[in-house]
């Protein structure tokens, strides 16, 4: 859930082959280039929360009717596509264009947009609900290569500003992500919400388009590619985004529902989930703008333990304006963990850049599956509120395992600006 930018940026992935990429801001082609992957990332972020802002209409009775182990279940084939797509990028992109992969991320980001439209006229048929797990799978695919493509272009574009490029994307992405549950409150109010998806769709044609129509080329990587047994250590790192993919996950794709059954409006619990990933998003941005000036390990080891406090608080919201302070609350505390951790694995293990970013996106999937999917399941035996409390002990055992991956971070005001927003 999220829906997860320097694990692609430095992640080694090599270059087409052609000419050298001409300096940012050279000429109108490299502008429209810079605006072209900028967008992608804005309605890629628009795309990833697009079935979770709709759970309302996924669950509701007058809607697709979907029990909440079915509505969870729904996010498994998304998590093991995302995942194969984060493992195998490094290796594609050996041996294709860079181009021709972010197309591809582009253009199954689309058919899942296409499918959820499609799903809503038959939404009480038998058929809708196969469509929708098709249609997760490709969400998946498309956001496991589609952000790691265009965090390498984002980066080539400004490789003497590189953490200023990737702050500036993972910010649109998550501007994309708030406006999500957003719109599906507006839409909602005139009995449209699948106008989200159509939208979604529309966009992504234009820029797939654009996206064809130039270069899109960036420098060769000088980074060799990494070889030898993965240190023991690094689990940790891994370990650690596991906990925290469950506790950004209980928000994002469970929140709705949870303060729908503490008798909130949807439309307020939509609002509730758009004030979380904003606050998400505002939350990098100033840790990423503070990275020069303090030593972020400080804030870095207080994160967890208040996303902790947001999940324990969580059930406690009852009314509109309870849900929309605690979900912002939490917005914030889930705010940094992600990209730090994948920013200091990265720095840890410089010999393995080109492994570390993929394996640590995908630790924070499995923590994603785990609480999409398993949050509903679990529902049968335990209630909403107390999978949240759960959760809240997970993010003290993150909070524990920060500790030692702080204790490797000596540079005062290690840069961070740049892992993947999930989501």
């Amino acid at each position: 859930m999220s829906n997860q930018n320097d694990q692609a940026g430095t992640a080694g992935l090599p270059a087409d082959g052609s000419a050298p990429a001409t300096p940012a801001g050279a000429g109108s082609e490299r502008r429209l280039e810079i605006v072209t992957v900028y967008s992608i990332g804005l309605f890629q972020g628009l795309s990833l929360v697009a079935f979770p802002a709709a759970a309302t209409v996924l669950t509701s009775t007058s809607g697709y009717d979907l029990s909440r182990s079915r509505y969870g279940l729904l996010f498994l084939p998304q998590v093991i596509m995302a995942i194969a797509g984060s493992l195998a990028l490094p290796a594609l992109a050996h041996r294709f264009p860079l181009k021709r992969i972010l197309v591809t991320g582009i253009m199954a980001d689309t058919v899942a947009m296409s499918l959820l439209v499609a799903s809503d006229p038959i939404r009480t048929d038998s058929i809708a609900y196969p469509m929708l797990l098709v249609a997760t799978a490709f969400l998946g695919l498309g956001f496991g290569i589609t952000l790691s493509s265009i965090s390498t272009y984002a980066g080539a574009f400004m490789p003497d500003r590189r953490d200023v490029a990737l702050t500036a994307l993972n910010v649109l992405l998550g501007l994309g992500t708030a406006l999500s549950p957003l719109l599906i409150a507006v839409f909602l109010e005139i009995g449209e919400w699948w106008y989200l998806p159509l939208i979604a769709a529309a966009g992504l044609v234009v820029l797939l388009v654009f996206a064809l129509l130039q270069p899109m080329r960036v420098p060769e990587s000088k980074v060799t590619r990494a070889s030898g047994r993965i240190p023991a250590l690094f689990w940790l790192f891994a370990a650690a985004l596991v906990m925290y993919g469950i506790g950004e996950t209980m928000f994002g794709n469970w929140g709705t529902t949870l303060l729908v059954s503490k008798g909130v409006k949807a439309a307020s619990a939509t609002d509730a989930l758009a004030a979380f990933w904003a606050a998400v998003t505002v939350g990098r941005l100033l840790i990423a703008l503070s990275a020069r000036r303090f030593r972020t390990t400080h804030i870095y080891l207080v994160l967890p333990w208040a996303m902790a406090a947001a999940l324990l608080l969580a059930p406690l919201a009852k009314t509109a304006d309870g849900g929309i302070l605690l979900f912002g609350f939490g917005g914030l505390a889930c705010s940094g963990f992600f990209p730090m951790t994948v920013g200091y694995g990265e720095a840890t293990f410089p010999s393995l850049v080109e492994l570390a970013a993929g394996w640590l996106i995908a630790a924070y999937q499995v923590g994603y599956g785990l609480a999409a999917f398993g949050g509903g399941a679990l529902q049968s035996e335990v209630s909403l509120s107390a999978i949240f409390r759960i959760a809240a002990v997970l993010a003290v055992a993150a909070g524990v395992l920060a500790v030692p991956i702080a204790r490797r971070q000596h540079v005062p005001g290690q840069p961070i600006a740049a892992a993947v927003n999930a989501t």
